[in-house]
């Protein structure tokens, strides 16, 4: 399975002191017990990231590494989802390039996906760290505890119209799948997120976390999509795209959609 796996990589900016983030995302794919088949950083037309990318050494995965150049929209949502339609393996899986994955992560995904054929998404447990590395919390291992879930170990409706703090970084999932329900609605600022398991977990998809620890995530980084959402956010706004994403997870494609005061 691992062989059938794209790395999606959406690399919107670049600067002095993501580099050496970017570095360790790649060094982390290089790690792996099990490599992945493909590597896509998908960076913006005529970019400074473009050149960055096109320029950086990766070493010994060199030749699972491809950058394409997108002269879209360049939110994370929109990268991601010119990154799965250029995508030809049947998997991919998401890498933010301040992130890192566990060395087993692969490993991990490609036995539970011979024990769990019915499953469409894995999901890793996520270390979150702030800046500086230090420990904040686990993401996704909630479902690991008695009577979270329906069934123990997977993400239902349930579960996440009470409670909403999952991540999708790290995860492997099915292309045809992620493409058939919508993909990520970037008109859907702060909980696009939370907006698509809903969508995933409503139209039936089988969503599992791994109970291993998969996945480094640097939390609320400052620059990055959420820390800049959160910092321009007041709270009535943020509940705001919480009751949205609630709604919207309804409709199959992106609407057009703003926050009014």
């Amino acid at each position: 399975m691992s062989k059938n796996v794209t790395v999606i990589i959406p690399l919107h900016d670049i600067n002095d002191n993501t580099k050496p983030l970017f570095a360790n995302a790649i060094k982390s794919i290089h790690d792996q017990v099990v490599k992945p088949g493909k590597v896509m950083v998908v960076v913006p037309k005529a970019s400074d990231a473009f050149d960055f990318a096109k320029g950086y050494d990766y070493d010994s995965i060199k030749d699972l590494v491809t950058v394409v150049e997108n002269d879209g929209n360049t939110d994370f949502a929109s990268q991601m989802n010119f990154g799965v339609d250029k995508c030809d393996t049947e998997w991919f899986s998401i890498l933010e390039y301040d992130d890192e994955y566990s060395k087993i992560w692969f490993k991990s995904v490609e036995t539970y996906i011979e024990a769990h054929t019915d499953v469409d998404i894995f999901m890793p447990i996520i270390v979150d760290v702030d800046e500086n590395g230090s420990f904040i919390g686990f993401t996704n291992e909630a479902v690991w505890a008695n009577s979270f879930s329906e069934e123990l170990g997977y993400l239902d409706k349930d579960a996440l119209l009470t409670y909403q703090n999952f991540n999708i970084d790290g995860i492997v999932m099915k292309k045809e799948l992620y493409q058939s329900y919508g993909g990520f609605k970037s008109n859907i600022k702060l909980t696009f997120i939370y907006e698509f398991l809903l969508r995933m977990s409503y139209k039936s998809a089988r969503i599992m976390t791994i109970p291993r620890f998969g996945y480094k995530h640097v939390n609320q980084r400052t620059g990055s999509l959420f820390h800049n959402y959160r910092e321009s956010m007041n709270p009535v706004e943020a509940n705001w795209w919480l009751n949205k994403a609630k709604s919207e997870f309804y409709h199959e494609q992106d609407r057009e959609i703003s926050y009014t005061e």
